[in-house]
């Protein structure tokens, strides 16, 4: 069958005639721009979010710990939040080490945060106050599954993902902390000076 006639009409293969190629072009063309703009989009949305290094997550953290997701729930709280998560603490690395469970809030309601929870999963989370809960700290950038022993997509001096053991996450988190902890001079308590002593005045 012949697609396109003496007159450069593409043929309607249901028999009521055609259109001419430049108005069939310019319809491809209408086509074609969306579809190829839709992977870029979908790339800023999930990029909108500043993804802070490390050493900037755990400086902001008040509790860093290995956890284990005991419960999810569906939650709503100020219009910010729309989960709440129960963790079982596994270990605490930096924060209070009495606690027995940790109510997350999740799913924030900020453009581009998956901030997100699931049952039975282990993960290394980084957690900031909100009242009297947490949330996760730079949201779905604070929050690192646990395979194994392997934390995935934690991030390396270049901010890059890497999977790596937790036994050298941790360390490097406590390498952190301890930079954290340690007084800068300037922070250290000036001595009073000492007075001067006034020179010996000339005998007459």
């Amino acid at each position: 069958m012949e697609l396109f006639d003496a007159a450069g009409r593409v043929v309607a293969l249901t028999g009521f005639g055609g259109v001419n190629r430049p108005y069939m072009r310019k319809f491809l063309l209408i086509i074609a721009l969306p579809l190829l703009a839709l992977p870029g989009l979908a790339q800023s949305s999930r990029n909108c979010l500043r993804v802070m290094p490390i050493e900037e997550v755990a400086r902001q953290a008040i509790l860093i710990a290995r956890v284990k997701v005991h419960k999810v729930e569906k939650a709503r709280y100020r219009g910010e939040f729309s989960q709440m998560a129960v963790l079982n603490p596994v270990d605490v690395i930096e924060g209070d080490f009495t606690l027995k469970q940790i109510n997350v809030l999740a799913r924030s309601s900020v453009r581009c945060a998956e901030d997100n929870y699931v049952k039975e999963d282990e993960m290394l989370v980084f957690l900031e106050p909100e009242d009297s809960l947490f949330h996760t700290v730079n949201y779905q950038y604070g929050q690192f599954p646990i395979v194994g022993e392997i934390v995935k997509g934690w991030r390396d001096k270049a901010n890059k993902p890497v999977d790596k053991p937790y036994a050298e996450v941790r360390r490097e988190i406590q390498a952190w902390i301890a930079v954290f902890h340690t007084p800068k001079p300037d922070d250290q308590p000036q001595q009073p000076a000492k007075p001067v002593k006034p020179p010996d005045s000339p005998q007459q």
